[in-house]
């Protein structure tokens, strides 16, 4: 059976990032023309992406073109479903986010470009990467520094450990915890059956994670840490995550936020 990933990369100059990575995950690392896996990181001269070689596609995150730098212009700023959802205000801070499920960023930086300090919990090693890449080559953009300067930062860990740390620390009194403002969730639903129909991003993704199987622990740690809501992104037409009752919904024409006001 073939293996589901390694690393590789496309040049000596590439080839240290990638190895260091490998040993870190204990993960194989060829050449890029070597490779024999489903998945493979790939280390390139321009960024790090993900390829999916049984169907020879492959995905990488940019924060400074295509999409997301189209969102950013065009998105429609705190008139966004999104905005209204985590509770931005004319005249009020921003507030702080935890994305739990950070993915490919997509929605933090929409959080990001509205002014929001935003924390990304990855617990993918490897798609904690593909931010790290994307992070590292934007860092010099004078619009992007501004977000970094405000706050936006990934850290690959379990969100639920992550949450359940902050939440202890805070109980033995800790004085420079931090509880969040908003926590931010968007599990990965499961594989749809007409695949034709999954855009390429999600194909790789749910190959690499499959589904979230701990989204309702997930969601009882988030209401128990964040200060004022928890937001969950659901699919129009959804199920609830749980059998808890969102405090009101935010729809747009493809997808609903359930928000859950945790501030008394």
């Amino acid at each position: 059976m073939k293996a589901l990933i390694s690393t590789s990369y496309t040049s000596e100059d590439t080839k240290q990032a990638a190895t260091t990575f490998a040993k870190k995950f204990n993960y194989p690392c060829q050449n890029n023309t070597e490779v024999n896996t489903s998945l493979n990181l790939n280390y390139t001269d321009e960024y790090v992406e993900l390829r999916d070689n049984d169907k020879n596609i492959a995905i990488h995150i940019d924060f400074l073109s295509g999409n997301l730098a189209h969102r950013q212009q065009y998105g429609g700023g705190r008139g966004q479903s999104i905005a209204k959802a985590i509770g931005l205000k004319q005249g009020v801070a921003p507030p702080f986010v935890v994305d739990a499920t950070a993915g490919l960023a997509k929605d933090a930086y929409v959080l990001a470009c509205l002014g929001c300090p935003v924390i990304l919990l990855e617990r993918s090693p490897v798609i904690a990467e593909l931010i790290e890449d994307a992070i590292e080559r934007a860092r010099d953009d004078e619009h992007f520094q501004n977000i970094l300067k405000t706050g936006f930062s990934v850290i690959a860990e379990s969100s639920i450990d992550y949450l359940t740390q902050l939440k202890n620390s805070a109980n033995d009194n800790c004085p420079d915890v931090i509880y969040p403002d908003v926590i931010y969730l968007d599990p990965m639903y499961p594989e749809r059956k007409k695949s034709a129909s999954v855009k390429k991003n999600m194909q790789i993704l749910q190959k690499l994670l499959r589904h979230d199987e701990d989204t309702q622990e997930l969601l009882n740690i988030a209401l128990k840490t964040a200060k004022k809501r928890v937001v969950v992104k659901r699919p129009k037409g959804a199920k609830n995550l749980t059998n808890i009752k969102p405090t009101y919904l935010v729809e747009s024409k493809k997808t609903r936020y359930d928000v859950y006001i945790t501030s008394k």
